[in-house]
């Protein structure tokens, strides 16, 4: 009878063994899934270990170099696609480590250290083989121990973005002077007085010598109207400009002109600006809606070659604006109204406008350009509410209809509407009251973001994927520690099987509760990791503010250790919920308690020969209708000029070549997607505060213009 007790033992013993070694492969594939989130980035990566092989070359990366992963995975020649010959990487300048001397000669003054990884680095340069301006990051691979394993490097495609970048600043430039322009012209002056300050913009915004406008009369002939600068002995030289002149042939051409370094002589006008010594000129053709021509602007500089090739858009664009107001100015002093004159503007304006009913809020009218972005016909956005383009769910929106008042004009950023067939995009929506004719209504207008709304979330995300670098030793600590329970576990089963020695059933239960205990903790560290590298989304939920802070210590939990930093406390419990996104709230408390490990670290290793305290506090509460959190450190901190600044994009505390500030950046602009601010109390050498508040639900507010 005995024996069978032990054999029957004996069997459960050897099943249990088994599924424990079960377990165990498990593991071993769960951290197979770290490479998945590697290989499944979005994001160019490669990696080598610490004899500089290659061990990944993702699919992104694939696609930016055109070199397979096959070709390159086993291989030291991580360099060639982008350099086109062997040289030393920003991965390889990590193993190595290198001197600053030696990473100068390899990157001039296009790289940084990383604000966030110690031991990173960044660099922005243009790689010759590719042909494109790229921006790329490299971060060590630790092992438990401290010892550098390997080192990952990502690479982003920065040319559309400097493209873009120039074309948002030659945009900027446009809206500029087209705002002043309009200002001008509808400002509550006669119209002489709105053209004689229309040109004085013009003259100031090109630094200009002299301003000559001549409008087309009646008869077919371009007089001379207004003058500025120059003497009118000199300019009513050519009151009438005849078929000959430069500026009769710039108007029938309705094309600019410029000399950009006038002759000695000439056969037209040009000769008599002579006496003003102007050595170039600019002859824009001032064109309305319809492109005709009502007149040109002769404008004269002192410099030669002061009017540039590049200028063409510009110049041009003053010419159109400047003949679009013109003629709506002559319009509004003859008093003309005419619908079709208002269709015109209403349809050819490049953003998308809807009239609500101000009690419905359904659609009554809307422009060609909403039809266009969003697929319908007129007779299909007619009637229907406003709100259901976009999440009916929108209680933000739907509150800020209801309570919109006469006069107010109300901002709503990033929010996702459906083009015809259920396609989304991302839109800013403004809304004003307005009358219509006779009724009292509401404007509603769409600017389409979804462009930058990708390249924010692309940024947000490549900043979770420079974490992961961050996060590799810790997980690998969470991972390893539930390892080595069951390994004990194991190794303890085998021995007392080997010996033949029976194990009691208490002892069997609780090996059994602890093998169970950690493989939930290692299963829950790597879905977190999962969790926190998929891309969020830009569209907000309810949500707890408590949790992203409480995962901030999965991700980090081990680094604060390891830098011997006293962690406290404080959340308080059944706080409203706040509207916002889980997975981008706890970025920003990554970055913020990133930062102020950096903050202590730093104060630390001012002090010699004194140990200094390292305590972070993180608190949140409630505080006149707003959820509240507080994240305080003990580090460096940061003077009056610093903390001023310290929100800007790529400002840094840190001394030059230690970080971007692109952290704190990139966490400012999600708070304020979120309606939040930020407030920061800080003191040189006892620490900083970041106070970050957001409206709870019921007490939303939306951003008025």
């Amino acid at each position: 009878m005995d024996s069978n007790i032990r054999i029957e033992k004996m069997i459960r013993i050897i099943i249990f063994i088994q599924y424990a070694y079960s377990i165990v492969e498990d593991l071993i594939e769960s951290e197979r899934a770290l490479s998945q989130i590697i290989e499944g980035s979005t994001i160019p990566t490669f990696v080598i270990n610490q004899d500089h092989i290659l061990t990944h070359w993702n699919k992104a990366i694939e696609k930016l170099s055109g070199v397979p992963a096959e070709k390159m995975v086993g291989t030291n020649r991580q360099s060639t696609p982008f350099w086109g010959k062997v040289r030393p990487t920003m991965a390889d300048v990590i193993l190595d480590q290198i001197s600053v001397e030696d990473i100068q000669k390899l990157y001039a003054g296009e790289w940084r250290k990383s604000a966030l990884i110690e031991g990173a680095y960044e660099a922005e340069t243009f790689l010759p083989n590719l042909g494109k301006w790229c921006w790329f990051t490299a971060a060590p691979i630790n092992a438990p121990d401290g010892r550098i394993v390997g080192a990952i490097e990502t690479i982003w495609d920065k040319t559309e973005d400097k493209k873009a970048e120039e074309e948002r600043e030659k945009h900027t430039r446009e809206l500029s002077i087209l705002c002043s322009i309009y200002s001008a012209l509808n400002a509550p002056l006669v119209l002489e007085a709105r053209i004689h300050q229309t040109a004085m913009e013009i003259k100031n915004f090109l630094s200009a010598d002299g301003i000559c406008i001549y409008l087309l009369e009646d008869d077919g002939k371009y007089y001379l109207h207004y003058n500025y600068g120059l003497s009118w002995e000199t300019a009513k030289k050519v009151r009438v400009a005849d078929e000959t002149s430069t500026i009769h042939l710039v108007a029938q051409s309705n094309k600019y002109k410029i000399f950009e370094d006038l002759p000695e002589s000439c056969v037209d006008e040009i000769c008599f600006l002579e006496e003003e010594k102007l050595l170039s000129l600019a002859y824009i053709p001032i064109s309305s809606k319809a492109k005709r021509t009502l007149g040109v602007i002769r404008i004269g500089s002192k410099k030669p070659g002061h009017f540039s090739r590049k200028n063409k858009d510009v110049l041009e664009l003053i010419g159109n604006r400047l003949g679009v107001a013109i003629e709506n100015a002559m319009l509004q002093e003859q008093y003309i109204k005419s619908e079709e004159k208002y269709r015109s503007l209403f349809n050819n304006d490049p953003n998308p406008i809807f009239i609500l009913d101000n009690k419905t809020f359904k659609i009554t009218d809307t422009n060609q350009r909403a039809q266009d972005s969003y697929g319908y016909s007129r007779a299909e956005l007619l009637g229907i509410p406003f709100l259901q383009l976009g999440d009916e769910s929108d209680e933000e929106l739907a509150e800020g209809l209801k309570n919109l008042s006469e006069g107010q004009s109300i901002l709503f950023p990033k929010k996702r509407h459906y083009r015809k067939g259920g396609r989304a995009f991302y839109v800013n929506v403004s809304i004003s009251s307005a009358k219509y004719g006779e009724s009292d209504v509401v404007i509603a207008s769409t600017t389409d973001i979804t462009e930058s709304v990708e390249k924010e979330t692309q940024l947000i995300q490549a900043g979770k994927m420079t974490t992961l670098g961050v996060m590799a030793a810790g997980m690998a600590h969470e991972i390893n520690q539930p390892l080595n329970v069951i390994q004990v576990c194991a190794d303890f089963f085998l021995k007392m099987l080997n010996r033949g020695e029976p194990i009691a059933d208490a002892d069997l239960r609780t090996m059994a509760n602890d093998i169970v205990a950690n493989v939930e903790r290692a299963a829950g560290v790597i879905k977190h990791v999962r969790d926190f590298a998929r891309q969020s989304e830009v569209v907000k939920s309810k949500i707890d503010i408590n949790n992203p802070i409480r995962d901030v210590f999965k991700v980090l939990g081990h680094q604060l250790k390891v830098h011997e930093i006293e962690v406290e406390l404080d959340l308080a419990e059944n706080l409203p919920n706040i509207m916002a996104e889980h997975n981008r709230l706890e970025q920003v408390f990554i970055n913020l308690v990133t930062n102020a490990i950096d903050a202590m670290d730093e104060k630390s290793s001012q002090i010699e020969n004194r140990d200094t305290e390292k305590r972070l506090t993180i608190k949140s509460y409630i505080q006149n209708g707003q959820v509240a959190v507080d994240v305080s450190d003990t580090g460096i901190g940061m003077s009056e000029d610093i903390k001023n600044k310290i929100l800007e994009p790529f400002f840094t505390t840190k001394k030059i070549g230690k970080g971007t500030g692109l952290g704190v950046s990139i966490s400012y602009g999600i708070v304020k997607d979120y309606d939040g601010a930020i407030e920061i109390e800080s003191e040189v050498g006892r620490g900083t505060t970041f106070k970050l508040t957001f409206p709870a639900l019921g007490n939303s507010t939306q951003r008025q213009k």
